[in-house]
C-alpha cells in the first residue's frame, strides 16, 4: 500500500469506556484496548482542515482502522465526520459499519462517502452493512471524527489499531478457520434447536412436508376478509372508510386488515467470493445443487444453504416441494397475504392475496442526489411508461391487493434541501429548469429582488443555470426558497410514475412508496396519486398518533411495509432494529406489533420483514439478523409461530374494536450487530 499514514493524534475519551494500550493478536500492532460499559462510548478525534492528524484528507485517500472484537455478536460501530464549515454539531456525516466477530477486520471508509452520494456502499471483506447519513461533508474539510461503540446488553472488548489515511484499500486477509458449517449455520454457537447434521435436516424437513395447507377456523372468507361485516363486492381489493375507520375491502365485499410476511422465497443467498475460507463446505457449481448458486454482476457469486438443504432433502423435485411446504405454513399460520419482494406468481400459485411492486422504478441518465432523479425530464416520464407495463401480466387478478410504486428511497433517508441540491448539481438537468421557472414566479421576474434576497450577485435568470459551489454559502433566504421547491421535485417524483401505473392498470391498488420514515411533511407530496400511503416502520409499536397524523396530512389510509424483531438466543451473530431476549419474546413482540397496528383506524395493514433468517456472513449488503419465522434448515420458530397463529385468529376483534389490543410489551434490548 502506497501513502499508509497513522494518524498522528490521541482521541478524546467519553461516554461508559475505558481505553488501554495493548497489541493486536498475531501481527503485534499498536493498539488500543476499549473495554466498553454497556451504555457504550466513544472516541473523538481531532484536528485541523485539510491535514486532521497532520495527514492529508481528500476524496482520493481512505480511512482505515483496524479492528478485532470477539463478542458473541457483531459489532456495528459509528464514525461520524464534521467539517469546518458545519454551521452546528448536529450537521456531520454519519457513516455506521458492522464488523464480524473474531477475526481482524480492515475498517476502511473511501473518504468520498463522507460526501453522502451513496446510502449503501458496497460492503467490503470482513465488514458487514455501511449505512451513510447526515449532512454531506467535504473530506478536505474534516475538523473532526469520532467512532462510537455503541450501547449492548453486555460489557464489550474491542482492539483498534491506530487510524490511517491511506492512498488505496488495502490488501484484505481473510482467515481460514471456517464459521459457517455444511447446513450454512454458524459453527462456533450452539443454541437450542440447531440441526444436527444432514440426516437430521432430511427428517425435518420430510416430515414437515407432509403437513396439509388448512386455513385457520374463525370468521374468514377465501381471501382472508372478515365476514363479520359486508360491503359492496367489486371483484378487487379497495378501500374504504367505515365506521371512524379505514379498511381494505376484499373482492368478494368484506373488511381486509393485510397480515403477511416479505421475502417468501427458498433462496437466502450470501455472498462467497473472497470469502471462501470461512465455508465448511460449498456445494458443487454444477450438477444437482446449481440451484443453489447465482452470480450478480459486480459482486461475484452467492450460495444459498436454504436451497442447497431443500435440494438434500427432495432432491430435483425441492422446488416443488418448497411451494408445497410453504403454502401449507401460511394457512396454518393465519397469514393473509404475501409481502413485498416474494418469489413472483406466489400469490396466484396459492390463491392467496398479495401485493407487488412496478417493476423496477424509472430513472434517467442524470440524477439529482443519490436516486432521485431529474423528474422534470421527458427521459423520466418515458421511463416510467416502461416500468409500468410490468403491471400488465395481473391486470384481471382478483387476488393482487395492489403495487408500490418503490421502496425506501435513498434520498429520502434525511430531511435534505433538495432544490439547493438542484442547484449544486453539475449535470444539466431539466428540473434546474423548472425551478427557475419557480423562481422567476417568485419574485415576478425581477432578478434584483432575488438578488436582494440572497445577497448574492447574480446579474440574470440564466445565471441560475450554472451550478453553485456549495449550499452554505446561500443566503437563509434563498435556502428558504429552494426549500420551498423539494415539494414541487417530490410531487412530480410520485405523479409521473403513478399516472403511468394508472394508465395501464385500473384494477388494483396504488400502495405508495413504502418510505423508510417522515423526515419531512414534504414526503405527502404526490400522496393524491396514490390509494394508500405506505411506510416502513421499525417500533416496538407503531405510534397511533405519528399514524394518524400520516393519514390527515396524506389524505389516506396507512400500510405498514416492513416491521420486526430478532434475538441472539439462536444462531445468527446480530439480532434485528428492533432486539428481543427470546423466540418466545419475538412471538409477544409479533402479537403487541400487530394488535395495537389492528387497533388504529387509519391502518389497513402491517407486513413483516421477513419469512427467512438472513445468511451468517450476510447477504449482498452484509445483512445477517434473526428476523426470520424459519431459519437456513427451514425449521419454524416455534415459540414464535405459535403466538403469530393465536394473534391472527383474533385480529378482526381487534379491528372492530369488540377487544382491546394487549398493552404486554416484551422488554426491548439493545441493537447488536448491524
Amino acid at each position: 500500500m502506497q501513502g499508509n499514514e497513522t494518524l498522528k493524534v490521541q482521541p478524546e475519551i467519553r461516554g461508559a469506556i475505558e481505553v488501554h494500550e495493548d497489541k493486536m493478536p498475531d501481527t503485534g500492532q499498536t493498539a488500543w484496548r476499549v473495554e466498553a460499559a454497556p451504555a457504550g462510548g466513544t472516541l473523538v478525534f481531532h484536528g485541523e482542515a485539510p491535514h486532521l492528524g497532520e495527514q492529508v484528507w481528500s476524496d482520493t485517500k481512505y480511512l482505515i482502522v483496524p479492528v478485532l472484537q470477539n463478542t458473541d455478536h457483531s459489532l456495528w460501530l459509528n464514525f461520524r465526520f464534521w467539517g469546518a464549515t458545519s454551521d452546528s454539531d448536529a450537521a456531520h456525516a454519519s457513516i455506521a459499519i458492522g464488523v464480524f466477530p473474531g477475526f481482524l477486520v480492515q475498517v476502511v471508509i473511501p473518504l468520498s462517502t463522507l460526501r453522502l452520494q451513496t446510502l449503501f456502499p458496497p460492503r467490503k471483506p470482513g465488514s458487514m452493512k455501511t449505512v451513510c447519513t447526515g449532512t454531506p461533508v467535504d473530506p478536505a474539510q474534516v475538523t473532526k471524527f469520532s467512532i462510537t461503540v455503541p450501547a449492548s446488553a453486555k460489557p464489550q472488548t474491542v482492539l483498534f489499531g491506530a487510524p490511517l489515511i491511506a492512498d488505496c484499500e488495502p490488501t484484505y486477509s481473510i482467515p481460514k478457520t471456517p464459521v459457517v458449517d455444511e447446513l450454512g449455520q454458524w459453527n462456533s454457537k450452539d443454541w437450542a434447536g440447531k440441526t444436527r447434521g444432514i440426516e437430521e435436516l432430511k427428517i425435518n424437513l420430510q416430515r414437515w412436508h407432509q403437513e396439509k395447507p388448512m386455513p385457520l377456523p374463525g370468521p374468514f372468507d377465501r381471501f382472508g376478509g372478515w365476514t363479520g361485516r359486508q360491503y359492496e363486492a367489486t371483484g378487487f381489493f379497495r378501500t374504504k372508510f367505515d365506521e371512524g375507520r379505514w379498511w381494505l375491502v376484499d373482492p368478494d365485499g368484506h373488511p381486509f386488515f393485510s397480515v403477511g410476511p416479505d421475502c417468501i422465497e427458498p433462496a437466502c443467498n450470501g455472498p462467497v467470493t473472497n470469502l471462501e475460507s470461512l465455508f465448511a463446505w460449498l456445494p458443487p457449481h454444477d450438477g444437482e445443487f446449481a440451484d443453489a448458486w447465482s452470480d450478480v454482476s459486480g459482486r461475484g457469486a452467492f450460495v444459498s444453504y436454504s436451497i442447497a438443504n431443500l435440494i438434500r432433502a427432495f432432491g430435483d423435485r425441492w422446488h416443488e416441494r418448497w411451494y408445497e411446504l410453504t403454502e401449507a405454513r401460511l394457512r396454518h399460520w393465519g397469514f393473509n397475504t404475501i409481502g413485498n419482494w416474494s418469489e413472483p406468481n406466489l400469490g396466484r400459485r396459492f390463491s392467496m392475496p398479495y401485493v407487488t411492486r412496478m417493476g423496477s422504478f424509472p430513472t434517467t441518465k442524470h440524477r439529482i442526489f443519490r436516486d432521485l432523479p431529474d423528474v422534470f425530464s421527458p427521459e423520466y416520464a418515458a421511463s416510467a411508461a416502461v416500468c409500468a407495463e410490468t403491471l400488465r401480466e395481473t391486470l384481471d387478478d382478483p387476488y393482487l391487493i395492489g403495487y408500490f410504486l418503490t421502496n425506501e428511497p435513498n434520498w429520502a433517508f434525511g430531511d435534505y434541501n433538495l432544490g439547493a441540491m438542484v442547484l449544486n448539481c453539475a449535470e444539466p438537468l431539466s428540473t434546474r429548469d423548472k425551478l427557475v421557472e419557480f423562481l422567476s414566479d417568485k419574485y415576478d421576474g425581477d432578478i434584483a429582488s432575488l438578488t436582494a434576497a440572497w445577497k448574492i450577485p447574480v446579474r440574470s435568470w440564466e445565471d441560475l443555470h450554472k451550478p453553485f459551489e456549495r449550499e452554505s454559502s446561500l443566503s437563509q433566504a434563498a435556502l428558504q426558497d429552494l426549500a420551498a421547491f423539494s415539494p414541487v421535485i417530490i410531487d412530480e417524483y410520485v405523479r409521473i410514475p403513478a399516472e403511468a401505473a394508472r394508465r395501464v392498470d385500473t384494477n388494483h391498488l396504488c400502495l405508495g412508496l413504502r418510505w423508510a420514515w417522515i423526515a419531512s411533511d414534504a414526503f405527502f407530496a404526490g400522496s393524491r396519486y396514490c390509494d394508500v400511503f405506505s411506510i416502513n416502520c421499525y417500533q416496538m409499536r407503531p405510534d397511533a398518533a405519528e399514524i394518524a397524523k400520516t393519514s390527515k396530512a396524506s389524505g389516506l389510509p396507512v400500510m405498514i411495509g416492513e416491521f420486526h424483531a430478532g434475538s441472539l438466543d439462536v444462531g445468527l451473530p446480530a439480532n434485528a432494529l428492533r432486539g428481543v431476549e427470546s423466540q418466545a419474546a419475538r412471538g409477544d413482540f409479533y402479537r403487541y406489533y400487530v394488535e395495537n397496528a389492528a387497533a388504529i383506524p387509519e391502518l389497513v395493514g402491517a407486513h413483516y420483514f421477513q419469512y427467512g433468517d438472513q445468511p451468517v456472513l450476510g447477504r449482498f449488503d452484509g445483512e445477517c439478523l434473526n428476523i426470520g419465522l424459519v431459519d437456513v434448515c427451514h425449521k419454524p420458530y416455534y415459540d414464535m409461530i405459535s403466538v403469530i397463529a393465536q394473534t391472527h385468529m383474533g385480529l378482526y376483534e381487534v379491528c372492530s374494536g369488540s377487544r382491546p389490543p394487549t398493552n404486554m410489551s416484551p422488554t426491548e434490548m439493545p441493537r447488536e450487530g448491524f
